[in-house]
């Protein structure tokens, strides 16, 4: 209950004060993650070496394309207008043997929304109309985050999750089918939320 209380107001600090307590908040959450020191930093060389690929690809392309890893399996989410990038991404990611997994959910959406929600993500200038999708994944995304390290039975810090045009996408670990239910409960029932697509594995603490 302690550790809950202690990141839920970190995390209230890292929505209101960003900068140093984002950052203290990032570094509680691995502390008292299930993933072994070791595993956070294979994850994070994966991590590290995509984001390399798609900037390299083009420098904007981390906006548009969200990476989550998660012991060795890596989450794509966002959006582009073009499917051959989207099948490149994965093709050339898939070649590094230390991943056990790809998901590729990148959404594939006319130009203009592409075009609209890089603005919005990048902070340029743009109209509300233009950056009001970006706020409503954002917005919906933070709810989510609260409701998980409110509840009872689920360890939050164990699961990364996207929304990418009120699509809910998550991956992580859940230490029983019991808590993994509840989790998709709590992401299925928060506002706004249309689908949800579940990459959450069990393996009992």
């Amino acid at each position: 209950m302690m550790r809950r209380i202690i990141l839920i107001a970190l995390f209230a600090a890292a929505i209101y004060l960003p900068g140093c307590a984002a950052v203290v908040f990032t570094v509680a959450q691995k502390a008292y993650e299930d993933r072994s020191t070791e595993g956070q930093i294979t994850d994070a060389k994966i991590h590290a070496r995509i984001l390399n690929l798609l900037s390299s690809t083009d420098p904007k392309l981390p906006i548009d394309v969200n990476t989550d890893v998660w012991r060795r399996r890596v989450l794509f989410t966002g959006a582009l207008d073009d499917p051959g990038l989207r099948r490149g991404i994965e093709k050339t990611v898939s070649k590094d043997g230390r991943i056990r997994a790809i998901y590729n959910h990148i959404q594939i959406v006319p130009k203009r929304v592409k075009e609209r929600r890089r603005s919005a993500r990048g902070g340029g200038e743009s109209t509300k109309e233009k950056v009001g999708q970006a706020i409503s994944d954002a917005w919906m995304g933070a709810k989510i985050k609260l409701r998980l390290l409110a509840a009872d039975d689920v360890k939050s810090v164990n699961y990364r999750w996207q929304v990418v045009l009120n699509r809910v996408y998550v991956i992580g670990t859940a230490g029983s089918r019991a808590e993994r239910g509840l989790v998709l409960h709590i992401l299925r029932t928060t506002k706004g939320v249309k689908s949800v697509t579940s990459h959450i594995e069990i393996d009992p603490r």
